[in-house]
């Protein structure tokens, strides 16, 4: 058969050929005809991260203020920014990949929530220049498919969650993974700097607490425990450090929060791999809030002494070193 063919038709025949694998290309795969990567940055080289969020008419800015450390400022307030909260939100650009194409005009601008009204704007620079200027929109949650067999039952797939995107300047709405708008609160204290105090528990060795009456010393020598040269109890010395190694509240006290003394109680911990941690607390003026606890390493920080018991885990009895009684 492929003898009677002459030049001619195998000529036509790959002509057709080649026009149909042509076509194929450009509209048998509609899925995929967009950008693979909406932005992929080197976080490393961002130095200011500005968060516009109309809806609560707030502006807030992160910048570095060294390889590691920011701070936030926003309604004319500047206070350091919670490491952990920064590095949330620039793992969303090191490679922001899009699921598909949710919207291609700005018809549905609002109902994605990625309008210049309704969007969380979130654009970060390297001195000045943009390097990514995003409208982060809504949230969308799909649940799992339902599998039957109790054997199953651990192997249930996770549900899947959606945001939506939208690049400054340009019209698509894109749906991705995850839910970025979780990241972008519209009250500063989410972003600042929660930490009290922050070390390994074990290589504590000193705990100084003063007081307006008294002082107690907590010592360690070798693998025991002394509260002013007598031997505390383990177990609670072990229940105290355990409380207190990772301190944390985002119980932030108002600006507007008088203080009538000076501090009255005062915890210095001490130990190897790290600077003396100082807590302190101060008597307020607001008698809901009794007491305002800081700490060294969060300078600048005020801290509800009442809220979650705060200033009852740190500046403790004597009682708490000693074997419980019967």
């Amino acid at each position: 058969m492929f003898k009677k063919l002459n030049a001619k038709t195998l000529i036509i025949i790959l002509i057709v050929l080649g026009g149909i694998y042509l076509i194929s290309t450009m509209t048998g795969n509609k899925d995929r005809s967009f950008r693979d990567v909406l932005v992929s940055i080197d976080t490393a080289t961002v130095t200011d991260i500005t968060i516009s969020i109309p809806k609560e008419n707030l502006k807030l800015t992160l910048s570095r203020t060294g390889q590691s450390q920011w701070e936030i400022s926003g309604n004319g307030n500047t206070y350091p920014a919670q490491g952990s909260v920064v590095q949330s939100i620039l793992a969303q650009f090191t490679k922001l990949e899009p699921k598909r194409i949710a919207g291609t005009s700005d018809a549905k601008w609002n109902s994605f929530e990625v309008s210049d009204s309704t969007g969380t704007r979130v654009m970060l620079k390297d001195d000045g220049d943009v390097l990514a200027d995003v409208y982060v929109g809504k949230f969308s949650y799909s649940q799992p498919p339902q599998t039957g067999g109790q054997q199953n039952f651990q192997q249930q797939q996770r549900g899947t969650m959606t945001s939506y995107v939208r690049l400054a300047g340009e019209d698509n709405t894109y749906a991705v993974d995850g839910f970025l708008k979780m990241s972008y609160q519209a009250d500063i204290n989410a972003y600042r700097n929660k930490t009290l105090l922050s070390v390994d528990k074990n290589s504590i060795s000193k705990i100084d607490f003063e007081y307006p009456d008294r002082k107690i010393e907590l010592t360690k020598e070798g693998t025991q425990w002394l509260m002013n040269g007598s031997p505390a109890d383990s177990a609670n010395t072990a229940k105290y450090l355990n409380k207190i190694y990772r301190l944390n509240s985002s119980n932030f006290v108002d600006l507007s929060t008088q203080n009538v003394s000076d501090a009255t109680h005062k915890v210095t911990i001490e130990g190897s791999n790290f600077t003396p941690v100082v807590l302190k607390a101060f008597p307020a003026a607001d008698t809901n809030i009794k007491y305002v606890v800081t700490s060294s390493i969060n300078p600048g920080a005020e801290f509800d002494g009442t809220k979650a018991k705060l200033y009852e885990k740190v500046f403790v009895e004597e009682t708490s070193f000693l074997p419980d009684m019967e």
